[in-house]
This record gives C-alpha cells, sequence and structure tokens, in this order.
C-alpha cells in the first residue's frame, strides 16, 4: 500500500492545499442570484462570433464564488485574478464571494446560472474530497471546467512554538519515540489531509498509524492553533509562515510542494533568501511531493464557446503583472493553459485523486 500510494503521489501533476471550514455564511454581503427556471439566454446572437466581450459586456458583473474563508490561498488566488481582470475589462464588475463553508459555496455555484457571469474557483483537492465523501458536488460532472490559474506552490509545514523537531527527520524521530503523541490538523478527506499523509508515510513504515489527525479545516484555524499548541502540525501559506515564524509563534518543519520547487527558485519568486527551514521534502531527502492546479469551473450547460471565451480572458489575465507578482509573492508557478489542454487536465488528475483515495482507504464511491 505505502509504495502504491508513494508511486500515484510521484506521478501527481496537479495541487491545492487551502482548506474551509466553519460557519456556513457568506463572507461577502453580495452573492451571484440563484439559478432562475427559465433556460439561459444565448451568450450572443445567432451566428455572431462569442467573445469575453459579449459575456461580459460593460456594465455587467461577473460573480466569483470562493468555497474557502477569506485569507487562504484560494481566496488569494482568486483575488490575483480579478485584480487582473478588472485591469482587463475596467467596466464589468467583478464580485468575489467567500464561504466559510465549502460545500455552501460549491452548491451556490453548482446551482447558478450557467451564462458565463458566475465562477467559482478551487483546488484539485477537490476531487479527492468527492472521492472521499466529505464533498457531495462533482466538480467534473457539476461544472464545465473553463481555466486553470496556476500549477499550485509549496506550503509549509508548521509545528508549535519550540517544538522539539525542526525539520522532517527529527519528526520521524520524534513520532517513533513518541506513539500517538503528535497531533496533526488538516481538513481530514481532503487536500491537506493527503498532503500531510504523505509527508508522515515518507517518514517511516506505520508511521501515519501513529499520529492522531483531527480536523482543521481553514488556514485561519491553522495558524492560531498551531501557534497556541492546540495542534503540533499543520500546512500553511509561505507567506503566513514567514510572518509567524518572525513572531516566534511557530517553527517550520519545511515545504511540500511541486516537484520544481527548491528553497532557491521558491526565494527567487517571493524577491527574498528564505531561510533553509524552508527547504523543501525533497531536498530535505524524502520522495514525496505534490503537484496540482487551481482551477475555475463554471456551471453545468455553460456553453461551450462561453467557455472558451472566459479560458481566453483567463489566461490574458494571467500575464498581468498584478496576477504575476501576487503568484510570485506566495512563490507559485503560473500555468495558464488552453481550453483543450484544461480538459485533459482535468481528466487526468481526476484518475490520479480517485486512485489516490483508494490508495489511503478513503474512497467510498
Amino acid at each position: 500500500m505505502k509504495k502504491l500510494f508513494a508511486m500515484i503521489l510521484a506521478a501527481a501533476l496537479v495541487l491545492g492545499l487551502a482548506a474551509c471550514g466553519g460557519s456556513s455564511a457568506p463572507a461577502a454581503t453580495t452573492a451571484a442570484p440563484a439559478k432562475s427556471d427559465a433556460a439561459p439566454a444565448p451568450a450572443a446572437d445567432a451566428g455572431a462570433a462569442v467573445t469575453s466581450d459579449t459575456v461580459w459586456p460593460d456594465g455587467s458583473t461577473v460573480y466569483i464564488d470562493v468555497p474557502a474563508k477569506a485569507g487562504g490561498g484560494t481566496d488569494l488566488y482568486t483575488r490575483y485574478l480579478t485584480q487582473a481582470l478588472g485591469e482587463l475589462y475596467p467596466k464589468v464588475n467583478f464580485v468575489v464571494t467567500n464561504y466559510d463553508t465549502t460545500e455552501v459555496g460549491r452548491e451556490h455555484a453548482k446551482n447558478a446560472d450557467p451564462d458565463g457571469k458566475t465562477l467559482v474557483i478551487h483546488h484539485g483537492g477537490w476531487f479527492l474530497e468527492y472521492c472521499a465523501g466529505s464533498s457531495n458536488v462533482n466538480p467534473k460532472e457539476d461544472f464545465e471546467t473553463v481555466g486553470i490559474l496556476n500549477m499550485g506552490g509549496p506550503q509549509a509545514i508548521i509545528a508549535k512554538p519550540n517544538a522539539p523537531y525542526k525539520n522532517f527527520k527529527e519528526l520521524g524521530e520524534y513520532i517513533a519515540a513518541h506513539p500517538g503523541e503528535v497531533v496533526i490538523g488538516c481538513s481530514l478527506g481532503g487536500a491537506s489531509h493527503a498532503t500531510l499523509f504523505s509527508i508522515v508515510d515518507s517518514l517511516g513504515e506505520g508511521y501515519t498509524d501513529m499520529v492522531n489527525w483531527v480536523q482543521c479545516g481553514s488556514e485561519a484555524d491553522k495558524l492560531t492553533q498551531t501557534a497556541s499548541a492546540s495542534i503540533d502540525i499543520a500546512n500553511c501559506s509561505i507567506p503566513n509562515a514567514q510572518a509567524y515564524e518572525a513572531d516566534g509563534k511557530l517553527t517550520i518543519l519545511g515545504t511540500l510542494g511541486p516537484s520544481v520547487a527548491t528553497l532557491d527558485n521558491m526565494s527567487e519568486l517571493v524577491g527574498l533568501q528564505l531561510g533553509d527551514s524552508f527547504k523543501t521534502t525533497k531536498e530535505q531527502g524524502l520522495d514525496v511531493a505534490w503537484d496540482s492546479c487551481y482551477y475555475v469551473w463554471a456551471p453545468k450547460g455553460t456553453p461551450e464557446d462561453v467557455c472558451r471565451a472566459i479560458n481566453e480572458a483567463i489566461c490574458k489575465a494571467t500575464e498581468v503583472q498584478s496576477f504575476i507578482d501576487g503568484n510570485n509573492s506566495m512563490a507559485t508557478y503560473i500555468g495558464a493553459v488552453d481550453y483543450d489542454t484544461v480538459q485533459a487536465t482535468i481528466e487526468d488528475e481526476w484518475s490520479r485523486m480517485s486512485a489516490l483515495s483508494t490508495a489511503m482507504g478513503l474512497n467510498v464511491r
């Protein structure tokens, strides 16, 4: 099982680590209107070319749902996108709505009108959550995948302040010497569960059974609970890890992310030399990495020509400097691709995530 898990992880191409949980109320005050009973109107007159300008005419409002709390990776990537889109389409109003409960945000986007004016952004860990049964919304069947924002970026693996281990090797030694003591906070059945599981699994045979896994979904909760030593281990974005480490509020054990990530190129992206505490799993001798994309979806039934037009707009937005700067600040590798490549990518990731959830004993589908 361990070998199967490791092979699947090593084959992974696309990432997502930001997670969510909490109350069910959306954080934003403006949400997209619910889907009407009437059939959606065509995006343009019959025979007319469908472009982003016809899908999003001047004066229109585009709603982008974020099924995660404000301040996490999914939220930040979304806001980098809307800032860039606002520069490209200054007469279109782009509204971001955060949902503290993941499933509420997904359901809202699923039930919106398929007219190209409601989108949802999430990482590929959603596939794993659906396979594991922690989500009942199927991102592959209930939506049209219209674009990819990035290939994800490294996540810092954090520990409580003054932890008795300072890197992954020392963590493994501590787990072996103190079975049952280490508490790991994650989104159970989700992406952060799988990524943290992969690290612990790579430390030694049976190590995943020697730790305690507890629900801790949002990045804010992971940071505060790790800083207060309510949990021992969690994951978070590099900027938040830097800030909390500088204040002495946590210990950084390293990073886990795309196979291409190194301490040097992460430092180049963020524009400053990261300390050795940010060395990747591979740089610390662990044969594990995690690659996954952040996707943009539209409700099922959105016409293909509308989806293609939105994809072109997304690709243009990822070339805007504000988007580049935002992703660089989080050491994230931009990876927008054309519409047809998006479809091939999601099919590949769906297959791999399904196999991964089976290897972890989580697949209920």
